[in-house]
């Protein structure tokens, strides 16, 4: 019984030209989403390469120099394009994809796509999330709105009850013929997705984990997809009319996908507020001035430094000392700053994600929330995974600053400020070399939203059995 519903609820998709002009257009809108996310991609990619090498060109050949101004002279390095963003670009365009790094002071990400945008970048991009997220429930609102109350409407309804279904029955098998529908729909638009992420360079190389961060993806659509088709079949259980099923589920769909998103933002932004960028970076100053807790000047920390050096080494001046003592005091000065930096920018990128966190359970009130926490984490667009890259960049240069200062420290005569440097050290450096997250660790992240996700599922079917239950003729 239930798989000849199913049977008859996918015909009756198929032949309904409201849901074929509507499957078609969003299939094209997918389609089109995804090869010019994979342009994008393959475009970004190499700017990027050729951005690297010809910074590491001028690193190598930038003659013979003091070593400390080699520091200041620094190195740019550039975030690479995570695979996944062909499907969700997440915070892409609006986070930095270069860090300068130099001798002294922890940069922050910069040059964001999105300051380059026109005005018309505030309605979003075109991408294969933002279809799935926003078009595919509107694409099953259609088609769903009168499947049950337009047959009450019709008195069909009534006539299939009378000979013996069970309404459970019944609403399973609607569930089943329409969840059918769409999937033959979203089948071909897999393909493409699939193709066009097979053919991005090095997306089979040992270690990549995209396919299997793009199969988990791909269940959370699902989840999300599967929680909307059951409201969407509860609301239409319940309505009196295909009407007012009809103004239900869209006010649903609006407050899902234009308002909850702001007002998530909204209230992350007041129960954690964070600073604004002049007052943070002050603050940070400050603290390398004064130390951690205001009360441990610099200077006199660098002279208490300075003392215990002679101790050790039984000296009454610096410059009786078997090393340059300018290179060690460049070495503490850097740690001493590293403290600071870790301790600011910890608990700044601490608060970011806390407000992430806020924004995902606040999807227990609209799923589209959660959907996009779970979507741009494993696509690696999320701000863990820029937050990954902002912390592996700033080791490197902390690498690249230790090595310049132990050259000033013990390859130049005492009391010189850092000597003559060449190639010979500029090559000691490495290039900078970035490993993303492991998809466990990005599996850890998503879990919540996935979690909520599976939440809404569960909900959504004990809504639609519920409403079930209470199915009547009128």
């Amino acid at each position: 019984m239930i798989l000849s519903i199913a049977r008859k609820e996918f015909r009756d998709a198929w032949r309904d030209g409201r849901f074929r002009w509507a499957a078609g257009i969003i299939l094209v809108l997918l389609g089109v989403a995804v090869l010019m996310a994979r342009q994008q991609i393959e475009l970004g990619r190499a700017e990027r390469a050729a951005a690297t090498g010809m910074e590491r060109d001028n690193w190598l050949n930038q003659g013979q120099k003091n070593s400390h101004s080699a520091g200041h002279y620094g190195v740019y390095v550039f975030k690479p394009v995570a695979p996944l963003a062909i499907f969700d670009r997440g915070l892409q365009p609006f986070v930095g994809n270069t860090v300068f790094l130099e001798a002294h002071r922890q940069n922050q990400a910069a040059f964001l796509p999105a300051q380059d945008a026109t005005a018309m970048r505030r309605f979003g991009d075109l991408t294969a999330a933002a279809c799935l997220q926003l078009l595919a429930p509107l694409l099953i609102i259609l088609l769903t709105f009168g499947t049950l109350a337009g047959e009450r409407e019709r008195g069909t309804l009534r006539q299939v009850l009378s000979l013996g279904v069970h309404p459970r029955s019944l609403v399973i098998g609607k569930a089943l013929g329409l969840g059918g529908a769409l999937g033959t729909l979203l089948l071909p638009m897999a393909g493409v997705g699939i193709y066009a992420l097979s053919r991005i360079p090095g997306i089979d190389a040992g270690g990549d984990d995209s396919w299997l961060r793009l199969s988990l993806m791909a269940c959370a659509y699902l989840l999300y997809l599967g929680a909307i088709l059951s409201i969407c079949l509860a609301v239409s259980a319940l309505a009196p009319t295909s009407r007012a099923s009809l103004a239900i589920l869209l006010v649903f769909w609006a407050g899902n996908t234009i308002l909850a998103p702001r007002l998530a933002s909204d209230l992350s932004q007041w129960m954690l507020p964070t600073p604004k960028l002049a007052d943070f970076d002050a603050k940070v100053q400050e603290a390398i001035q004064k130390g951690l807790d205001g009360h441990n000047p610099r200077n006199e920390r660098l002279q208490d430094f300075r003392r215990k050096t002679l101790e050790k080494y039984g000296k009454k001046n610096v410059n009786e000392l078997p090393f340059n003592f300018q290179g060690l005091v460049m070495l503490e000065a850097e740690r001493m700053a590293n403290e600071v930096y870790d301790h600011h920018f910890g608990e700044l990128w601490d608060q970011l994600e806390a407000q992430d966190r806020v924004v995902t359970w606040t999807g227990l009130a609209a799923p589209l929330l959660s959907l996009r926490s779970a979507s741009t984490t494993l696509a690696g667009t999320d701000f863990t995974h820029h937050r990954h890259f902002s912390v592996a960049a700033e080791q490197h240069r902390r690498e690249f600053v230790k090595v310049l200062n132990e050259d000033m420290m013990n390859n130049t005569k005492p009391g010189a400020h850092g000597g003559v440097a060449g190639r010979e050290l500029w090559e000691k450096l490495p290039p900078f070399r970035y490993r993303p997250p492991t998809f466990a660790h990005a599996v850890s992240v998503a879990t919540p939203g996935l979690a909520v996700l599976c939440l809404w599922v569960v909900a959504g079917w004990a809504a639609l059995f519920f409403a079930a239950g209470r199915l009547k003729p009128n």
